[in-house]
């Protein structure tokens, strides 16, 4: 089974709310509370039903919290007016799958534990219907079939699943992939069929029958290969599908028949509409309607969101904290000092997985924003773009996938910055990355080791990068390797020069950092730390840690020249002479994101907390 590292991180959040600790009010000794983050979390569905009185309508989104309840706000789209709906379950932290069924209610999909939940007028309430699936994690998408019951899509495990909203009853009618872990769209057509695009490491394309159960592929061997197929709802009735998101070739879809044609005969649905036709835009804050023309009527809404978690922090030039959320990526600036932050910009639709301080300048790295890398002037007013003079200047680049997780970026030999990083959805092999952050140029090496991804850096005296691995690569791929490796790559001769299994078993090396004569500290996700010998290339001792997982690339060197690091459960200290691990001081409510020194003081974050502590 694929995990991505958002899923996770996720999971932890959903834990530790679980358990009453992220959103502790009580401070442990010794700790300094500072910004506590608060937005607008990513809408990630919206659909048009009937609103409370008869004859009205709302447009209904859903909001993901990561670590918190999902909302469904009910819009007003004359008003901007909102109700809100929140999950019962604390787990269910998003829905990307939200339907209008054959009763007029609005049902949703969600995530991470696949329910099923109705909107509920009367008691203002969401309902929980259930869970149609033990083994799913995401309901991606619900469509409304010809028997007037509800078919979803989900993930891990490419399953096709039944609600009848008639009987509250819910069916797992099983896979529809034998290897795919995505089945990722699903649209019902008016003769009995529901159709599912699957992929990510290989599309196909499955038709279900409702009648008879009997489904089967009917992807062409033409369409086939690495990617996931769209399927759509045509506005004449129709079910289209496509291997490019809404690009590349259409076919379309006709019981167990495809009909390749050049285009849709009419548009797909991709934006709800009013009763009278016009076409509604939601934005998370605002409410567009179509008037005539390219003229939009605009209408604000009073939806506020709440405290939403921060995914990662840094230091930046000016000595202030930079952070980013996950889904959307609201990119902020905290004070170390105080409890002031502000939001500089909601930048992206996914989240900033890595900070690093350039100069005046501070480089982010990041997963589904407008571009993979930013270069960014504190102080400075935000007007981005792809010229030097930009802010922040958004760096491209040749065979770029915006669907990479940044894991890791340090400063290295030649003046260049060095990422490493998961591969995008569906792919193994996640490279380093050497950019010049002045000229922009940057070069993308993948493979580094053979179908794993770089998740950990640092740099040697000698200016060797000293590397990490996880043997997953994006969601949806499959592992072919066994265990994760620490390499050496060399900047001269652009290559690996060096690699090795320093743990049996492990799956990925969470963190590495440098310590004195060529040694590197390296923890796993098996809580193993090892100690790599750098210039001998042997790994020299294999311990267990003694502490929780290692928040991703959160050890560092103090003021006071000890190593620091992060631990989901605490902050702690590498004796360099006895090579061990020494816990210093538990944070109770949980750590969920790191990471940065400054003074005598280490920074992370606990959901939607920045909190220090000092050493």
């Amino acid at each position: 089974m694929q995990y991505s590292m958002f899923i996770c991180l996720l999971t932890l959040l959903v834990q530790l709310f679980m358990c009453g600790g992220v959103f502790s009010e009580e401070t442990p000794d010794g700790f300094r509370r500072h910004g506590r983050f608060r937005g607008v979390g990513a809408c990630l569905a919206t659909v048009i039903g009937p609103g409370p009185q008869k004859g009205t309508e709302r447009l209904y989104a859903s909001h993901v919290y990561d670590g918190s309840a999902l909302d469904v706000v009910a819009v007003d789209p004359v008003t901007g007016k909102t109700d809100v709906f929140t999950s019962p379950l604390l787990s269910e932290s998003g829905a990307w799958a939200i339907a209008l069924g054959p009763d007029g209610q609005i049902y949703v999909g969600t995530l991470p534990h696949a329910h099923i939940m109705r909107v509920d007028w009367q008691t203002k309430k969401l309902i929980d219907m259930g869970c149609p699936s033990s083994s799913e994690l995401y309901i991606w998408q619900l469509a409304l079939g010809s028997d007037k019951k509800l078919y979803g899509c989900t993930y891990p495990n490419a399953k096709l699943i039944r609600f009848d909203p008639a009987t509250g009853k819910s069916e797992d009618i099983g896979r529809m992939s034998a290897t795919e872990n995505y089945a990722r769209y699903i649209a019902a057509d008016s003769k009995g069929f529901v159709y599912v695009g699957i992929g990510t490491a290989k599309r196909d394309l499955v038709a279900y029958e409702i009648a008879t159960g009997k489904y089967r592929s009917i992807l062409p061997q033409s369409m086939k290969g690495q990617g996931t197929i769209t399927v759509a709802k045509g506005m004449d009735g129709n079910v289209y599908a496509n291997e490019k998101d809404y690009s590349g070739r259409w076919l379309r879809l006709d019981g167990f028949t495809t009909i390749p044609v050049t285009r849709p005969a009419a548009a797909i649905i991709t934006t709800p509409s009013l009763a009278n036709g016009r076409r509604v835009d939601y934005d998370g804050h605002r409410v567009s309607i179509h008037n005539r023309g390219d003229q939009y009527i605009h209408v604000t809404t009073d939806y506020l969101g709440k405290p939403l978690s921060i995914f990662r922090i840094g230091l930046g030039p000016d000595d202030r904290l930079y952070g980013s959320t996950a889904q959307p990526g609201h990119f902020f600036w905290a004070s170390p000092e105080s409890d002031r932050w502000e939001e500089i910009a909601n930048a992206g639709k996914g989240e900033i997985y890595s900070f690093l301080a350039w100069g005046d300048k501070l480089v982010t790295a990041a997963y589904s924003f407008p571009s993979p890398i930013m270069v960014y002037k504190p102080g400075q007013a935000w007007q981005p773009g792809i010229k030097p003079e930009s802010n922040p200047r958004q760096i491209h680049y040749k065979g770029e996938n915006g669907g990479w997780r940044p894991m890791a970026m340090i400063s290295g030999p030649q003046k260049k910055i060095y990422i490493g990083a998961v591969s995008g959805y569906g792919l193994l092999g996640g490279g380093l990355s050497v950019l010049d952050p002045v000229t922009g140029q940057l070069n993308e090496y993948l493979h580094v080791v053979r179908d794993q991804s770089v998740t950990s850096l640092a740099v040697t005296a000698e200016g060797m990068i000293v590397g990490g691995t996880t043997i997953r690569g994006g969601g949806g791929s499959h592992p072919t390797q066994t265990a994760a490796k620490v390499f050496l790559w060399d900047p001269v001769q652009r290559k690996t020069v060096f690699e090795g299994v320093p743990v049996s078993g492990a799956g990925s090396i969470e963190a590495v950092c440098m310590g004195k004569r060529g040694l590197a500290y390296g923890f796993t996700d098996k809580k193993v730390m090892f100690v790599f010998d750098s210039l001998t290339r042997k790994v020299t001792a294999v311990k267990p840690s003694g502490i929780g997982h290692v928040i991703y690339n959160a050890i560092g060197r103090g003021v006071d020249g000890r190593l620091y690091g992060l631990h989901d459960k605490g902050i702690f200290t590498i004796d360099e002479k006895e090579h061990i691990v020494k816990e210093i001081v538990k944070y109770p409510p949980g750590i969920t994101g790191g990471f940065a020194i400054r003074g005598k003081r280490i920074y992370f974050t606990s959901g939607p907390q920045i909190v220090s502590y000092g050493f």
